[in-house]
């Protein structure tokens, strides 16, 4: 079974990276595999000398790309634009796709678009807000295959040396693109200066970067309670230095960087929206706030902070939780979508 996915993105983001984990576990699994991207694109530099996998880059167009596929098994798209790259390999060398559909947000009506996801062997949703919001495919049987964490690793000294840097503080983390609209870290901002003076030892640590970067660090100003790291490739380093986890996003599918602190153990706060409790249940593995809601961030820090038996008992449930949600569970799920489309088992015809 040769596995063909194609990805047109960009940037490097959270669906590249998940496209990696599986392109690596499907490599560990003895399957050859091809990868078309787009010129230039990091997930070609990350993914270069895996086993048995070829990559190709084109143009970032979907016929460039669907013409890549010819000779696969099966084709895996993982991003939008992709999905025409799918219909055109299935309509010109017969190939079955599988689409991923990463977002919870409603599609405008499109007739290609329409006949792209119709004529797909299968529709794979993350979460099950993501397969709600897909309204206008009702009729569509969709496979929920989740996000898995990356198993990042992180250096003991590394740690310890940013330990060291914030002793005497309770350091509330978070990792994301930089971008309100989505991540809500507007909201861990606002928190950030409610706390100043009610929680002299909290420091709030945002990793990532992202277009509104600058927009945030004027927002900060003079705070010295919160800090922006920009882009760090040793995440796997400050997710062992955190203390609490915070996800305010303002809509997610399921947010890996969600998974991946549940990887370390850490105790999440995150937004009561689409995806995300779906997997954090609030008083069990963390706790819940109001999407936007500075003082339900912080309420529900305090929840966490003021109870050490509470914070253990999250750790171990988050822990439990993400060995659910690994590289390997989330290939089974993809093997056998490949299995069942190519055995003929598909209801999604237009």
């Amino acid at each position: 079974m040769l596995v063909c996915h194609v990805n047109l993105a960009k940037g490097f983001r959270g669906g590249e990276r998940q496209a990696e984990l599986l392109v690596r576990e499907l490599s560990r699994r003895g399957h050859p595999q091809r990868l078309v991207i787009r010129r230039g694109n990091e997930l070609g530099r990350r993914s270069a000398g895996i086993d048995r996998l070829e990559i190709v880059e084109v143009a970032s167009n979907p016929v460039a790309a669907g013409l890549a596929t010819r000779g696969s098994s099966v084709v895996q798209i993982h991003e939008g634009r992709g999905v025409y790259s799918g219909w055109l390999a299935s309509l010109v060398y017969g190939i079955p796709y599988v689409i991923t559909r990463r977002v919870p947000n409603p599609q405008r009506p499109s007739f290609l678009r329409d006949r792209a996801y119709y004529r797909a062997g299968s529709v794979v949703a993350l979460s099950q807000a993501v397969a709600r919001s897909m309204t206008r495919y009702r009729d569509i049987a969709f496979d929920i295959i989740p996000d898995a964490h990356a198993a990042l690793a992180a250096d003991p000294d590394t740690v310890a040396s940013l330990r060291r840097r914030y002793a005497g503080r309770t350091v509330i983390g978070h990792v994301g693109a930089l971008d309100h609209s989505h991540k809500g870290q507007g909201t861990i901002i606002e928190a950030a200066r409610l706390a100043k003076h009610s929680h002299p030892d909290w420091h709030f640590l945002l990793c990532g970067s992202g277009r509104d970067e600058a927009t945030f660090r004027a927002a900060i100003g003079d705070l010295d309670n919160i800090e922006l790291t920009g882009f760090v490739d040793n995440i796997g380093d400050y997710y062992s230095a955190f203390d609490v986890f915070v996800f305010p996003s303002l809509k997610e599918a399921i947010g890996s960087a969600m998974i991946d602190a549940m990887y370390f153990g850490l105790p999440v706060v995150g937004s009561d929206v689409d995806g995300i409790p779906e997997f954090l249940e609030d008083g069990v593995n963390g706790r819940l706030m109001r999407p936007g809601d500075a003082q339900g961030l912080i309420a529900g820090i305090e929840s966490i902070v003021a109870r050490p038996d509470f914070a253990a008992a999250v750790r171990d449930a988050n822990i439990a939780k993400a060995a659910t949600l690994d590289a390997a569970a989330m290939t089974d799920r993809y093997e056998a979508v490949y299995k069942r489309i190519l055995r003929g088992d598909s209801a999604n015809r237009f």
